[in-house]
């Protein structure tokens, strides 16, 4: 493969692999919130339509899919903006 081959590759893998990482924090910080066991914590709802109880597993779902949908979003915002708007000097 030559250079060309792969430039716009590298970038796809970058971006992919920051969501993942942020995604699996998001997780992991939401475990150490659910181990941590406060008192006051209630069930949380995402979107109305899966809720949550406030354990370990539970929080780290919630905050995964919470950051992973709104990350996701963004993100396909982002590609579809600038799938639509090409630059002028890479003609």
């Amino acid at each position: 493969m030559t250079e060309t081959d792969t430039e716009g590759l590298g970038g796809h893998r970058i971006i992919v692999f920051l969501y993942v990482v942020v995604v699996s924090i998001a997780g992991f910080m939401g475990a150490v919130l659910g181990s941590i066991g406060l008192r006051d914590l209630e069930a949380v709802s995402f979107l109305g339509l899966v809720t949550f109880q406030p354990t370990p597993l539970g929080l780290a779902a919630f905050g995964m899919m919470a950051i992973g949908t709104i990350l996701g979003i963004l993100l396909l915002l982002v590609v579809g903006v600038s799938r639509r708007y090409v630059d002028e000097d890479a003609r």
